[in-house]
């Protein structure tokens, strides 16, 4: 048997570890149960009585005493019962064990028998192969103790919270009781009421705070009343421990009047007036095009964005949102625009103006308390201008050369945005007098006109060397309703001999001249010379063409062109000089003149006239 008991040690250390811990576990969390229940009293101001934590600081000491000697003692288990437990757990033993705790041995011997140790032997061996001492998991064994861990501080707390109570519970609830009746005696008095009489902006909330002296009322009420006598209460809540009692009002939208009523009485009658920042409610354009547009006059309504002609006259009307005492139309670089304002009523004009470049404008408005528009609209105009005609020669293409004999074809394609005028070729012959041909008038807007004329050379009397100038021309009406003429590129028509007979060189003449040629090694002959002095001073012509049809570069352009008339000047003198054929040099001579005149005119128009 005492090797039985042996095996079965482990089983029964840790049998009574859990018996000892499961008592603890009832007896701590009762002691923890009435700690916490005379807590709970004397929170509620509930007498406690002085001898409670002694008594249980008594109690847990002696439990935890006799729960700890009773299970101290092996002696005292009952191995049968343990037996029973094990076997019910392990059926598969067939009752190995509880054979093996009934054999005693001989009394006489002391000793067991054969067939005794058999059985002690077969319990040892189902021991060691069933692992009884598993019965109770380690796992369980130690959430106990952690259990009982937190019980016992749980219980030490709650202990020492109880020593610390006051003697007499009962004298503190009483001077309690008195000073709130003194506090009760005191009258509720209303100190004042905020924000009182305001003026606020519409839309926005409003908080009224009332305060009181020495306590705060029962019952607060907010009494808010309109212009059309309705009537509303609200409840004043209390949020802090001061006697300060609220309500806020989240959308505040036409004068009203409140008062504050308290415990059967009310303060004074306060009043909320509402304002509002001008603000632009809607914007109507209208726009009275020029004549020459023959565009009906249009109205555009709530825009404030729009496109015109140049020229246009508008006008706007701008509907607010109350009556103003100015509005302005303000941008960066020009002055501002004074709009008229009507009296008394949400309206204000912008008188008509001419559109002459693009605008971008701010509406600022004032009312008569000073108050200005929070944001200010913008108003942007975009001006486009009344284009000159197109004009795109199809033929003959530039400068040419032609027979006096031969008939020039002339074609030109015309187009203008708002309609054409009049529109033709004008040409002169050697520099003579300039000449026109109308070729067509009152074409409408935005329509192609191709225009053609055939000029018979034959019938100008023109003779080889002589020059034809001529360029094409059209007529619309300008930004300031005046009749406008433009202007293409100016080109040239050379007359050439009718006839020219070319004959073959002599070699030997040829091969002097290649000689005469490589040792020059460069240097020009007087015609390229002629041809390159012709070709500059066309360039300078139709330069000067170009900058009377836009005077606007003037300025900058001016000086080119004299510089360029000067080194045509130098370059024709130098062709004089060389020059030993009678009849050339007084051709270059007449050249010189005109060039001399032309630099003449082009530096007075510099602003130079002794140059």
């Amino acid at each position: 048997m005492n090797e039985l008991k042996r095996i079965l040690s482990p089983i029964v250390k840790r049998q009574q570890s859990w018996r000892t811990w499961n008592m603890f576990l009832y007896w701590w969390g009762a002691l923890a149960i009435i700690s916490g229940l005379i807590l709970i009293r004397s929170q509620a101001n509930l007498p406690v009585a002085g001898w409670a934590p002694y008594a249980l600081t008594c109690l847990l000491l002696i439990g935890t005493f006799i729960i700890t000697w009773i299970n101290s003692s092996s002696s005292r288990f009952d191995y049968q019962q343990l037996a029973r437990n094990i076997e019910e757990k392990h059926p598969e033993l067939h009752a190995t064990l509880l054979t093996a705790m009934e054999q005693k041995p001989d009394p006489k011997t002391g000793q067991y028998n054969f067939l005794q140790r058999r059985v002690l032997e077969e319990a040892k061996t189902a021991y060691e192969s069933s692992q009884f001492n598993r019965m109770i998991p380690k796992g369980r064994l130690f959430g106990l103790k952690l259990l009982l861990s937190v019980l016992f501080v749980a219980t030490c707390v709650c202990l020492g919270k109880i020593y610390t109570l006051p003697n007499n519970p009962n004298k503190q609830t009483q001077a309690q009781i008195q000073e709130d009746e003194a506090e009760i005696v005191a009258d509720t008095q209303l100190d004042k009421v905020e924000p009182g009489s305001i003026e606020v902006e519409r839309g926005t909330p409003l908080a009224i705070l009332a305060h009181f002296k020495n306590r705060g009322p029962t019952k607060a009420e907010l009494v808010v009343t309109k212009a059309d006598k309705t009537t509303r209460r609200l409840e004043l809540t209390k949020n802090l421990d001061d006697p300060i009692f609220g309500a806020t009002l989240p959308f505040i939208e036409e004068t009203f009047s409140y008062y504050v009523d308290y415990d059967g009485k009310k303060s004074e009658t306060y009043q909320v007036s509402v304002y509002e920042h001008p603000y632009l409610d809607r914007a109507d354009a209208f726009l009275e095009y020029p004549n020459y547009t023959k565009l009906p006059d249009r109205k555009v309504e709530d825009t404030r964005r729009l496109s015109a002609v140049e020229g246009t006259l508008l006008s706007y009307q701008f509907k607010l949102n109350k009556p103003v005492s100015s509005a302005l139309l303000t941008n960066d670089l020009e002055e501002p625009i004074s709009l008229k304002v009507l009296a008394n009523q949400p309206v204000a004009q912008l008188p008509p103006i001419k559109l002459t470049q693009n605008q971008i404008w701010k509406l600022e408005l004032t009312d008569s308390a000073g108050r200005k528009n929070k944001l200010a609209p913008r108003i942007e105009i975009s001006v486009y201008p009344n284009k000159p005609p197109s004009i795109r020669i199809a033929n003959p293409r530039g400068d040419q050369q032609i027979s006096p004999l031969e008939e020039v074809d002339f074609a030109v394609e015309i187009q203008d945005d708002f309609g054409l005028g009049n529109y033709g070729l004008t040409y002169n012959v050697n520099g003579g007098e300039m000449k026109d041909i109308l070729l067509g008038k009152d074409a409408s807007a935005n329509t192609k006109i191709t225009a053609t004329h055939l000029l018979a050379v034959e019938t100008l009397g023109v003779e080889p060397d002589q020059l034809i100038n001529w360029f094409f021309w059209a007529e619309d009406t300008g930004p300031d309703g005046q009749t406008r003429r433009s202007y293409s590129d100016m080109y040239f028509s050379e007359i050439r001999p009718f006839e020219e007979i070319f004959r073959q060189g002599d070699p030997n003449q040829q091969q002097q001249q290649q000689q005469q040629e490589q040792q020059q090694e460069g240097q020009q002959s007087p015609n390229q010379q002629t041809e390159e002095l012709i070709k500059l001073q066309k360039q300078i012509i139709n330069a000067t063409w170009k900058l009377r049809r836009n005077p606007d570069t003037l300025s900058k352009d001016i000086p080119i062109l004299i510089q360029g008339q000067k080194e045509a000047l130098e370059k024709a003198k130098v062709l004089l000089d060389k020059s030993s054929d009678e009849k050339q040099s007084e051709f270059i001579k007449t050249i010189i003149t005109n060039m001399e005149a032309s630099l003449k005119k082009l530096n007075e128009a510099q602003g130079n006239p002794k140059q």
